[in-house]
């Protein structure tokens, strides 16, 4: 039945529709349609038409098309920015874009750009950066000159078009803005270099223009005359920012104080008639425009303080007088934060001295610290109203904007200068906020909320997501304060005297954070806790609480020798007690209305399936039936990746760890699994396909033979079709290679297939490593004699591959360390030297010895190639004889050796920490459901 389910999706892709513009413009409008049926078949037809030569023309076509109404119009762009971002670059996908149409499209874009509706040129600006990121500026040189030319027009002569040259700025900043985190290269400078030599001066001018401009819109009252100037130099800002991101040009050094003075004169800007009011949520336009300039004042400070020096005093003094002079309306929110952030930036400095008086530090600490880490009316509303955004936020780090955040951000600043003055200042804040709770608990509940808060922002001096806090504050007592404070908010909520769910959750997290510095007998106290509060009926507790016991759980002790990665601080014997209570609390919240799809829930029943490992058995039917209860809902509407991801994994963590002790309960899991992934293959879902091959992999793999739904299974997997979703090259790869070690005979009986797709994978840049995975296998799994006529091709292919495409290296060390280490040395050399002689130095040397140090994949394969490269030297002569060939391949052996022990690459023992843990979380389930997620 599921080989029948492949076929079925193999042949619903092999549709292929030649469109006309009706047809085209028709599936484009039922993109948006509600219905999902109609929406899927229309997303079918366009995967399709995309295919068509002429596709991204014409799409283009009917954005100015007459009588097109706007929503297809609309969707029209967004199908060709995505377009775009999945199929320009031609290494990296299975659809080709003919480079005559690419010509085409680079030709007219900026022109269409120019005379299509706001909402289009959103689309069409992102899809000129994505171009350019690809074309610009070898293969699109008319580009640059023209935006340079359109924009001094718009601008640079009246009647000026602010409007137009605002857009056209757009189009510049989307295409420069990668330059602000982009790793430096020679070829990033030289495109940088060419960008500089065209746009800064005439930047410089349209800014200087621009900036008089502004006075003179303001003199004549229009409020939108002034709107359209202050939305202009927001744009001017924002490219000399990406323009000086990397470096900071000849040229803006030579002109710098043009600039600053500038910036000055903006931040002193103000003008009533584009204030926002109290109760707006979007920021008034001069805030946009001086959190922008605040911005570029940050970047200066960051990276060329000494530059910046001489403007530092006013620039400070003006962003200061700036931010004490903001409300706590959210309409500030974006110029407080940036503000913010530049204050720590400065606070991080040689020049911390600006904060070293003790009535700046006072200042600093009452009024900008205090007031911003305050619970605001709009976090409330969210707690309450959009429980998951809020979860979202601060369990993932997307507050990172917030005043809450660059509060906690500006404490940890000026603690690295002055952390025993800020913490005494604090210390004396937090006594007073925990005496106003205590006095009157229900009515001063935010007191405590801010004391918390201030308790993390102060303890905290390093941490990550994956350990919480690494290094504390020796001047806080955390474990005191969480004695006194923290734990009577959980025992009080666990015995039903509700504190405020705020609280609750402020306790949850302090618990989170510091989850490294808390003892195991900690942990003995607060697990019963967290487990009473997964019962919480609201969504922000009972999903911090959740959170929060995933994340104990994996945390480790200190390495030792006899637990090198160190023992799981809370283990599956103490776990054991608690998991059918744990069990059945998490898949309760399951089936809570609004709850449906916590993600943090599901992870949370992964962590505990990964820790408790074999001590799941008993527990392995009600789980699989609640998953697959879940699986059969979310099949009908897959709207939640992550929440999908964390259900795959759970099954696949259940698949390793009990299959691994009881090899007979491989047939009990096929019995429970197969009806719904037959379900999902037959509905042809492409968001858990993916996970479904995984899945059938770790199932194969636990398996002594094939059995007949696996021999049937096998030939759909080899058509074309089934390689063409990305999603699904990974988990595909794996079944394979598990088809090679549990029934060679079958993949010999189709070998020339299985070679087929291996020319496939190896043909992309994005899919070599796949495909030397498969041939790795191959080699595993079989004798040369019974490869040895298709040896001779392999190898062709692999080198006419490396000729033209140098980044192919490390993916085919990789699967020529297998063939070595299964047939030995003298057969590579062997093999290299009968398609021509010479040929065996030639690529040891030049692609072996270049590229082995950069070989991927786990331990495994690291070792293989490191073993390989050693046994090259040591077991043949020839390589001896040469002494430019020994050289590289020692080289490379010894670059290997020094990168795995961790020379020069800052790791140690917490990194290694981490990569276990994420290692494990993928073993679980074979990394396949990356793909698919």
């Amino acid at each position: 039945a599921i080989a029948a389910a492949v076929c079925a999706a193999r042949h619903s892709l092999k549709r292929d529709r030649m469109a006309d513009p009706a047809q085209l413009s028709s599936c484009l409008a039922q993109t948006v349609n509600p219905d999902a049926n109609a929406r899927k078949q229309a997303e079918a037809w366009l995967e399709q038409f995309k295919k068509s030569p002429s596709a991204a023309t014409s799409v283009l076509t009917l954005l100015t098309a007459d009588g097109q109404p706007p929503h297809v119009k609309q969707a029209a762009a967004v199908f060709f920015k995505n377009m775009c971002k999945r199929h320009w670059d031609a290494e990296a996908s299975e659809v080709t874009i003919g480079e005559d149409v690419k010509q085409q499209v680079r030709d007219n874009l900026l022109s269409l750009f120019l005379v299509v509706p706001e909402s289009i040129q959103a689309q069409l600006s992102e899809a000129i950066s994505i171009i350019a990121s690809h074309d610009f500026p070898e293969r699109w040189q008319a580009l640059l000159p023209a935006l340079v030319q359109q924009t001094g027009a718009a601008l640079g002569v009246a009647p000026k078009d602010f409007k137009k040259g605002t857009a056209l700025l757009q189009i510049g900043h989307s295409i420069f803005q990668r330059y602000r985190h982009e790793f430096k290269s020679d070829e990033l400078y030289k495109e940088i270099k060419y960008v500089l030599e065209l746009f800064q001066e005439p930047l410089l001018q349209l800014f200087s223009a621009t900036l008089a401009d502004l006075a003179g819109a303001q003199a004549a009252g229009g409020a939108a005359g002034c709107k359209l100037v202050v939305d202009t130099l927001t744009k001017l800002v924002s490219v000399a920012h990406d323009l000086c991101a990397q470096d900071l040009p000849e040229y803006f050094e030579d002109h710098l104080a043009e600039w600053m003075n500038g910036f000055v004169e903006l931040l002193k800007y103000s003008n009533p008639a584009l204030a926002a009011d109290d109760d707006d949520a979007e920021p008034a336009p001069t805030s946009v425009l001086q959190a922008a300039v605040v911005e570029s004042l940050a970047l200066y400070m960051s990276k060329y303080e000494e530059e910046f020096q001489p403007f530092l005093g006013p620039c400070l003094g003006h962003a200061w007088s700036l931010l004490t002079s903001t409300s706590l309306a959210p309409h500030h929110d974006l110029l407080v934060t940036t503000s913010v952030r530049f204050l720590t930036t400065v606070a991080c400095s040689v020049h911390h001295h600006h904060f070293a008086k003790a009535e700046v530090l006072n200042e600093v600490c009452h009024k900008i610290i205090a007031p911003n880490m305050q619970l605001l009316q709009a976090d409330e509303e969210l707690f309450e109203d959009q429980p998951f955004e809020y979860v979202r936020k601060d369990i993932e780090g997307s507050d990172a904007d917030t005043r809450r955040r660059v509060a906690v951000e500006l404490v940890r600043g000026l603690c690295r200068n002055y952390e025993v003055q800020v913490t005494q200042l604090f210390s004396a804040n937090i006594s007073t906020l925990l005496e106003q709770y205590k006095q009157n608990p229900a009515a001063n509940w935010k007191a405590k909320d801010v004391a918390i808060y201030l308790v993390i922002a102060l303890t905290i001096k390093g941490g990550t997501a994956a350990r919480g806090a690494t290094q504390t504050n020796a001047l806080v007592d955390l474990h005191d304060f969480f004695s006194q404070h923290v734990l009577c908010e959980l025992q009080a909520a666990a015995t039903g005297a509700a504190p405020h769910p705020v609280l609750i959750a402020d306790a949850v997290k302090f618990v989170s954070v510091f989850r490294v510095q808390l003892s195991r007998a900690v942990y003995d106290t607060v697990f019963p806790l967290l487990l009473s509060l997964l019962a919480s009926p609201n969504p922000v507790v009972h999903t911090y609480a959740a959170s929060a016991i995933e994340r104990l759980l994996t945390v480790r002790d200190a390495p030792t020798a006899a637990a090198p990665a160190g023992a799981r601080r809370f283990d599956a014997a103490a776990l054991s007690p608690l998991l059918q209570q744990l069990l059945t609390s998490l898949f309760a919240i399951l089936q809570r209305g609004g709850s449906e799809e916590n993600p943090y829930v599901m992870r949370a029943i992964m962590r505990v399936s990964v820790v408790a490992e074999q001590a799941m058995a008993p527990y392995v039917q009600v789980c699989v039936d609640a998953l697959n209860t879940i699986l059969g809902r979310v099949c009908a509407n897959p709207t939640n990746p992550t929440f999908n991801h964390y259900l795959f994994e759970t099954v696949a963590s259940l698949v390793k760890y009990i299959c691994a002790a009881t090899p007979a309960a491989v047939n009990a899991f096929e019995q429970l699994l197969f009806p719904p992934f037959q379900t999902v293959l037959q509905m042809d879902i492409a968001e858990f396909t993916p996970y479904v091959f995984q899945v059938l992999a770790q199932l194969l793999e636990a398996r002594d033979g094939l059995s007949d739904a696996y021999s049937q299974l096998f030939p759909p997997l080899l058509t074309p079709t089934m390689w063409e979703r990305p999603g699904n090259v990974p988990p595909l790869v794996r079944l394979l290679c598990a088809y090679a070690a549990k029934g060679k005979a079958l993949v010999l009986d189709k070998v020339q297939m299985v070679l087929g797709v291996f020319q496939k994978l190896l043909a992309r840049g994005a899919t070599d490593q796949h495909a030397a995975r498969l041939l790795s296998a191959l080699w595993r799994a079989c004798e040369l004699a019974e490869l040895q006529q298709y040896a001779t091709p392999i190898f062709n292919l692999c080198i006419q591959r490396a000729q033209g495409y140098k980044k192919v290296g490390p993916s085919l060390v990789s699967t020529w360390s297998v063939f070595l280490a299964r047939y030995g040395p003298r057969a590579l050399w062997q093999q290299l030297e009968s398609i021509q002689p010479g040929l065996a130095n030639m690529v040891l040397r030049g692609l072996w010895g270049e590229w082995a140090p950069f070989v991927k994949g786990g331990r495994a394969e690291r070792k293989a190639a490191v073993i390989g490269t050693v046994r090259l030297v040591c077991e043949l002569p020839e390589v001896l004889a040469d002494v430019d060939t020994a050289a590289a391949l020692l080289s490379a052996a010894a670059s290997m050796l020094a990168a795995d022990a961790g020379v020069g690459d800052g790791g140690g023992a917490a990194a290694a920490e981490e990569e276990e843990d994420a290692l494990e979380v993928d073993a679980a389930g074979g990394g396949g459901g990356g793909g698919g997620g």
